[in-house]
């Protein structure tokens, strides 16, 4: 009985002392919080992993045949691992032997064999884990129609019922010049600013768009920009970028949004000039430099304090 009163008599004094201090609220750490190794759920959304979709480009309409899917990875840190999946199922899991790569072109032959709306998607992991956001693209697949093939059909046996016509008597042959194999050429090349900035305060956009065109697209796999960064302080010139794979949005016609924290030296200089250049590759594994632009030198890089 004592020692029961004794007990409530030291927790009561305990109490009053808390109260007299004004101690704030007590917390207990149950070891869930931020430290924690457990992976977030923001995985996909870290910084310099992307993933894209080449082919077949958004709200395309393809027939119930095997179609190539052409994606791609690029990672500043190497890309490890690329995911194709349809509709949720995944098709193929693409794990580099060379996890120091940065950029990964990759081509798919997809066999559809239900009409209807499908969704592609793409993903990619760098070589520190990171997973990217998914690329997606929605495409509706069309079933031969029965209908049209039988009438078909009945036009050609209505054909052949037709007595044969007389042969035309053959024209003599004309010589034709020989026309000079076109190259690929880059062009149309834009971006939507003149001038974007990095840092802290409100001054302007962080984000640049640069589109480009190019001839002969049925021979390009893919089209990669590498960025660099001139000192209108005198520093100097920082390295080039290791490059980042622009998005497919039509068969000849290519786009890329960054935002300036995620071109690499962003931050070297308060006041530069970014430098850009757009090389076009064949397809893998042996891929070439099938066209080019100069570097452009238009857009400034300021920070923003």
């Amino acid at each position: 009985m004592h020692k029961r009163i004794l007990i409530i008599t030291i927790a009561a004094f305990l109490l009053a002392i808390v109260l007299a201090c004004n101690i704030g609220p007590l917390s207990i750490d149950l070891g869930l919080g931020g430290d924690s190794d457990s992976p977030s759920g923001d995985a996909g959304n870290a910084g310099g992993i992307e993933a894209g979709i080449n082919g077949p480009v958004q709200g395309a309409v393809i027939s119930a045949k095997p179609v190539e899917i052409a994606y791609y990875a690029t990672s500043v840190d190497g890309v490890a691992t690329v995911e194709l999946s349809v509709d949720g199922e995944i098709l193929n899991i693409h794990s580099n032997p060379d996890t120091s790569q940065q950029v990964v072109a990759l081509k798919y032959s997809w066999d559809p064999s239900v009409s209807g709306s499908h969704t592609i998607r793409v993903r990619a992991q760098d070589a520190k884990g990171n997973w990217s956001n998914y690329a997606a693209s929605t495409v509706t697949v069309e079933l031969a129609q029965s209908g049209q093939q039988d009438n078909q059909a009945g036009q050609q046996d209505n054909q052949d019922s037709q007595p044969a016509q007389p042969a035309q008597p053959a024209q003599p042959d004309t010589p034709q010049a020989t026309a000079t194999p076109e190259q690929m050429t880059v062009y149309n090349v834009k971006h939507d600013k003149d001038i974007f900035y990095w840092g802290d305060g409100t001054c302007g956009s962080r984000e640049i768009t640069i589109e480009a065109d190019i001839t002969h697209p049925d021979d390009a796999y893919a089209a990669i920009i590498f960025f660099r960064f001139w000192d209108n302080e005198g520093q100097g010139l920082s390295s080039w970028s290791s490059g980042n794979a622009m998005s497919r949005k039509s068969d000849e016609h290519f786009s890329i949004t960054l935002a300036s924290d995620k071109i690499p030296n962003y931050n070297l200089y308060d006041d530069a000039v970014l430098y850009y250049q757009i090389k076009v590759q064949s397809e893998p594994p042996n891929p070439t430099i099938l066209a080019g632009t100069e570097v452009i030198k238009e857009v400034e890089l300021q920070r923003c304090p």
